[in-house]
């Protein structure tokens, strides 16, 4: 396990890279882990065979469940060479690319469903990045979505120190807006936050408190900055299921 100071506060945290992370969810990286990602993708009915995609596939977890399970055909794209690495050796089935959210090296309407999970709020521009998800699902493609939110725009959270998907958190309402002008119809929209709050007490539980489990990755002072903007951010974790519309292409 790693301890001590591994990163000084001008170097922002990839917080997905992180081992301690990974030994924490068993390698899913987020609220609800695979039990979230089966539950949602039973509740879309995808046929066997068909094609998905997960964007941000992080260590492959989850298209491994997809082809063994569910008797999808995974292909995952991720930004880390660390991440694809894990992705080969834990779901050698599924096709996999080097590439973010915003540039989805795939054909058009080549896709029956798109998982993301907690990956959006990562991305430069949500908007290219629905736009994205939205030109390569086939027409009445899912995309199921996963991610932190803010309750409030005012005292939403910025943390240079961390780059996560809590450091970039938007409110609902604001994701949902984006996804229908992006050509989507909602499905289902759902509050998790109390997956969060599970993960935070599994945080607590392991390392005895945030601060401490912040100070594994950075200095004692952005340790303790991180944890009290975190304590002061009104955040949520939603689920979503969206369906392509016919007409944005």
């Amino acid at each position: 396990m790693q301890t001590g100071c591994l990163f000084r506060a001008s170097t922002p945290v990839t917080l997905y890279e992180q081992d301690a992370l990974h030994d924490l969810t068993g390698g899913t990286l987020r609220p609800g882990g695979l039990a979230l990602t089966r539950e949602l993708l039973a509740f879309c009915h995808l046929p066997t065979g068909s094609a998905m995609l997960d964007v941000g596939c992080g260590p492959g977890h989850s298209l491994e469940m997809m082809a063994r399970e569910f008797g999808l055909r995974p292909t995952g794209i991720d930004p880390s060479p660390a991440m694809l690495h894990k992705a080969k050796q834990q779901a050698p089935m599924a096709v996999l690319h080097q590439a973010s959210a915003m540039a989805i090296p795939c054909n058009t309407a080549s896709f029956d469903g798109v998982l993301c999970e907690c990956v959006l709020s990562l991305t430069e521009d949500l908007s290219t990045s629905l736009a994205e998800m939205h030109r390569v699902l086939k027409p009445e493609g899912r995309l199921i979505l996963t991610d932190i939110y803010c309750k409030q725009l005012s005292i939403q959270t910025r943390l240079p120190e961390l780059k996560s998907c809590i450091s970039r958190a938007l409110p609902l309402e604001t994701i949902t807006g984006a996804l229908i002008r992006a050509g989507f119809s909602l499905t289902l929209v759902r509050d998790r936050s109390d997956l969060l709050k599970q993960l935070a007490g599994q945080i607590i539980f392991s390392y005895g408190s945030l601060e401490k489990f912040w100070g594994l990755f950075m200095d004692s002072e952005s340790a303790h900055r991180t944890s009290c903007a975190l304590a002061a951010a009104p955040l949520g974790y939603y689920v979503l299921v969206a369906e392509k519309g016919g007409l944005h292409g």
